[in-house]
């Protein structure tokens, strides 16, 4: 039997042995229902941090918060910058939110901790092209080029391999290919990590945290869950520790969904 139930129990004792007392500071029964209000509010307070649903509940709202603000902040400086960025989007729509190649997700959990992690999405879009016939997508076109990997490009329907430079039109050899050394261009490479970096160990994801509304919500249902059951407001002599406890499971599950 933990400290708490034997606290119920004694103060229900106590009232008991002092149910003839006509002084004016203690009053009938009031020793144990003091007791039973502050551990009922004390057994709600203790259970919120294994209660699943109230985990779900921070865990959601903040990461949708973060995951909202992220994206504003790596499209405003892809429309800014166009050429650090250009390659997280799809072709020629840098800083479109619609047009994301990168996703945030939590990773992990343990309680209310959790991580969150960076993937790149693969691009559906052609790339652009003068030129009429089919049409080729790179679809790891983002984590290519922002980790600055060479591309080689060879020739699969066609014979030769033809393209643009600067206006020209070039025309390779039969069959040979053709190595990009950095796809996305020089300015490219690491700049989403660098971005993603400065977002998240800065002040911008302490904002997002606070902006996410969860302590305003947290704070109703719990008002809520720590609001007194009406047989502890009632005038008695004992209460029983397992029903108050069962009292104050309930409460959490009420307000923030089901218990670990």
């Amino acid at each position: 039997m933990d400290n708490s139930n034997l606290l119920v129990q004694a103060a229900s004792g106590l009232q008991k042995n002092l149910s003839g007392y006509t002084g004016t500071v203690l009053k009938e029964s009031l020793v144990s229902q003091i007791s039973a209000a502050i551990y009922y509010q004390a057994q709600v307070v203790s259970k919120i941090t294994t209660t699943k649903g109230f985990q779900s509940s921070f865990r959601k709202s903040i990461f949708e918060q973060i995951e909202k603000d992220f994206g504003l902040y790596i499209d405003a400086k892809a429309r800014t910058s166009p050429e650090t960025l250009h390659h997280v989007y799809e072709w020629k729509r840098a800083g479109d939110p619609s047009a994301r190649l990168f996703t945030l997700k939590i990773q992990s959990t343990d309680g209310l901790s959790f991580s969150i992690g960076s993937t790149f999405k693969i691009s559906k879009t052609a790339v652009p092209s003068n030129f009429k016939g089919t049409r080729h997508v790179f679809k790891n076109k983002a984590v290519v080029m922002e980790a600055g990997r060479p591309v080689v490009i060879s020739p699969t329907k066609a014979e030769r391999l033809v393209f643009e430079i600067r206006g020209s039109t070039v025309f390779m050899p039969k069959g040979q290919s053709v190595t990009v050394r950095k796809p996305g261009g020089g300015k490219a490479t690491g700049r989403y990590q660098i971005a993603h970096a400065q977002f998240f160990t800065g002040q911008l994801v302490n904002l997002s945290i606070k902006k996410s509304g969860f302590q305003r919500l947290f704070n109703q249902k719990m008002t809520t869950a720590l609001s007194l059951p009406s047989d502890i407001r009632r005038v008695k002599y004992s209460f029983s520790p397992n029903t108050i406890n069962m009292q104050a499971k309930s409460a959490i599950e009420a307000a923030f969904g089901g218990m670990s």
